[in-house]
């Protein structure tokens, strides 16, 4: 090739090049432009591609940003939000990618403060620990999907969550609710509530964790606490959430330590308050199917917890991994009703505890064998919730006891 022609032909192909690259760079938007072309209040509308980081502060922003496709959501790889009052983030993509630099605890996606705060649609999806980590932790999910502190009125409806320590924590808010959201895939939990009043976590669908079993975890599907907190949670209802370890290995299910009082830091005043927990089915492989400490206010009525042997918990020291119902006796104001569980608690002589009924899987000829409460319970997948349908005529039919079946 003459010399002349090889620069023009360098030249060309750097043209070509370009060009068929614009699509793809072109997907890399400016968040920021496109921010500033809309006035307080307005819908801001961004189609398809990496717009990278939403940091917003105060009241000026727009009350809604959303997909203009939500089959091909606009992404985001992080959030700030703080002092936001009345937007609503709808059909996105929230993605988080692993960096070697970042703690186990890292938090992409934050919101502080402001109030009225609404995620639809949501896709928040984390990644999983690479090269350089620990054996505990290469290949696990890492860090914390979404956390909320200080918000009043906040609401997760509608949202997948997926592969990341911890799914959702909220701490400091009012007027909470998590609504049909799917959570699956998390390491450690997937709803982490502290120190709320007001919530709601209602036709969630909490499944198939990816657990370290060797690590420290405390794997929990929805979780309170009070550990160095100064109030307790208060007017929570948990209602008709499907939990479902299936086949991932076994967490604990509804777990509500009361740490700043059972630890003997606290009184009464930190006692959890006016609690509902109702229509919840459960299939996991932990003891604590529903867990509540010390409170002051207590329903516990209509909810299924089984066994779901696929979980790693399934074998040894079988008792342990039978989900049960456990409340403390310093609780006040308790009524425990219309469930099916492996066990009960003693409880209190002026406590309301009745129409319950126990139920086992291991021994065939004892009382309360799955096999006289569910209709198809033996020989079908037991890591399938559809196969704990009630047998017709069976007490749990005829009694109305437990969840409504998740098959219906």
């Amino acid at each position: 090739m003459p010399a002349i022609l090889r620069p023009r032909l360098v030249l060309a192909l750097l043209f070509w090049a370009v060009l068929l690259a614009w699509p793809a760079a072109a997907q890399t938007r400016d968040l920021s432009a496109a921010l500033a072309r809309v006035p307080a209040g307005g819908v801001l509308e961004l189609p398809a591609g990496d717009w990278g980081e939403l940091r917003l502060e105060g009241t000026a922003g727009p009350s809604v940003i959303r997909s203009a496709d939500p089959a091909d959501p606009a992404r985001l790889s992080g959030m700030e939000l703080r002092g936001v009052e009345g937007l609503t983030l709808d059909g996105l993509l929230l993605k988080y990618d692993w960096d070697p630099e970042d703690r186990i605890n890292v938090r992409p996606f934050q919101i502080f403060g402001g109030g009225d705060i609404r995620l639809t649609g949501i896709r928040l999806i984390g990644d999983e620990a690479g090269p350089g980590t620990s054996e505990i932790d290469r290949g696990y999910p890492w860090g914390t999907g979404l956390f909320v502190r200080g918000v009043d009125t906040f609401t997760l409806e509608g949202s997948e969550l997926a592969v990341f320590h911890r799914g959702v924590v909220i701490r400091e808010a009012e007027e909470v609710t998590v609504r049909a959201n799917r959570v699956h895939g998390m390491r450690s939990d997937g709803i982490n509530i502290v120190a709320c009043q007001g919530v709601l976590i209602e036709g969630n669908h909490i499944h198939d964790f990816d657990r370290s079993v060797e690590s420290t975890d405390h794997a929990d599907m929805i979780q309170f606490w009070t550990n160095k907190t100064n109030r307790p949670s208060t007017d929570v209802v948990i209602r008709g959430n499907l939990l479902n370890s299936g086949a991932g290995d076994f967490t604990q299910s509804i777990f509500m330590r009361n740490e700043e009082v059972d630890n003997g830091r606290a009184g009464r005043e930190m006692f959890y308050r006016n609690f509902v927990v109702e229509d919840n089915f459960i299939l996991n492989a932990h003891r604590h199917g529903i867990s509540i400490g010390e409170v002051d206010g207590l329903v516990i009525r209509r909810n299924t917890i089984l066994h779901n042997p696929m979980g790693v918990g399934a074998r040894p020291q079988r008792d342990l991994w039978l989900p049960r119902i456990n409340v403390p006796k310093a609780a006040r104001n308790v009524r425990i009703e219309d469930n099916i569980a492996a066990g009960f608690p003693e409880g209190r002589p002026e406590w309301q505890v009745g129409g319950n009924l126990t139920a086992q899987p291991h021994a065939r000829m004892k009382p309360g064998h799955y096999a006289t409460i569910f209709e198809s319970a033996l020989g079908r997948d037991p890591s399938d919730p559809t196969s704990y349908r009630p047998l017709p005529g069976g007490p749990a039919d005829r009694l109305g006891l437990g969840a409504a079946w998740p098959g219906r």
